[in-house]
């Protein structure tokens, strides 16, 4: 049987499928419902970056990921969020499947970035808004940033644009910006090469809050007024890491994001993305047990 190429592969997500009224949820048939489902999932490593100036970004999720999510949330034609939308993964993936998105981003070297990526693929249903993902509850934000026309972007209710699903991969607090110890790391090497180590210097950026307990607080807050432009029972998916600190205490990040989304959000559970082809870093050797984090918890919310 021949391995489809990837140009075949996203024409076949944005041909129409067929009609099944019993499901209201997505376009998926019941084995491929199933199989989205498992708590755990692994990416084809070798389609991760899809567009080199992607590369400038210091902190990527592959469009893959995405897609195994955007297809579960949404259906064809619905509209798709993503408040920290970075190198634009979240807005491609939703082109290649047929749905509309918008990314907003806070950095305007990201968000030209990510504009570059749509308009090489065509993608007329995608936009970016350049700006700070705390005011996507405020009717203005929208105002200014699609010059009025909010039906061109989604529903409206308030003057708020309603979107179907929100998924995005929020800052690991200020983790790009603590050294990887003394080993060759990822994080050196990009630094060598001139490439960004950490996402801007700006002070609104929540990478830059020293904090932890403020950070959570600060990116909780970004997620309650989320909520505002999610429909009702709609979904959330936010993918984190828990992060190790410098002076060798675990933050569970992950967690402690769970739990503070739930004060607005309904915690549905979690699927465990692997990064099975990230290079192994031969950390604490040989005298303490420090982990290679190759693992992100995608975790899911529902607004009820």
């Amino acid at each position: 049987m021949a391995v489809k190429t990837q140009k075949q592969a996203i024409r076949s997500r944005r041909r129409r499928p067929p009609s099944r009224p019993r499901n209201t949820l997505n376009d998926l048939t019941g084995k491929q419902w199933i199989r989205r489902t498992k708590s755990w999932l692994v990416c084809d490593s070798k389609r991760y970056h899809r567009n080199r100036n992607t590369e400038l970004h210091p902190a990527r999720y592959p469009e893959e990921l995405v897609i195994e999510f955007v297809e579960f949330f949404t259906k064809r034609g619905q509209w798709v969020l993503d408040p920290f939308v970075g190198s634009g993964a979240t807005l491609v993936a939703s082109d290649e499947t047929g749905r509309r998105a918008v990314g907003i981003e806070i950095s305007r070297k990201y968000a030209e970035m990510s504009g570059e990526r749509l308009a090489e693929i065509g993608a007329d249903g995608c936009c970016v808004v350049t700006g700070n993902a705390a005011r996507v509850d405020d009717p203005e934000f929208w105002t200014d940033s699609a010059n009025g026309e909010l039906t061109d972007i989604a529903r409206t209710h308030e003057g708020l644009p309603i979107f179907d699903f929100i998924m995005t991969s929020p800052p690991y607090w200020n983790m790009l910006r603590n050294s990887r110890g003394g080993v060759e790391s990822t994080h050196k090497k990009r630094a060598k090469k001139g490439l960004d180590t950490f996402y801007s210097d700006e002070c609104e950026d929540l990478g830059n809050i020293s904090d932890y307990e403020d950070f959570i607080e600060a990116l909780g807050g970004i997620f309650d007024r989320c909520a505002g432009v999610l429909r009702d029972k709609g979904y959330l998916v936010v993918v984190a890491q828990n992060v190790r600190v410098p002076e060798g205490k675990v933050r569970p990040l992950a967690w402690d994001l769970q739990q503070r989304i739930s004060q607005t959000l309904s915690f549905q559970g979690e699927r465990i993305w692997c990064q099975d082809s990230k290079k192994l870093g031969i950390w604490g050797y040989p005298t303490v047990f420090v982990p290679n984090y190759h693992h992100h918890y995608c975790l899911i919310f529902q607004k009820k």
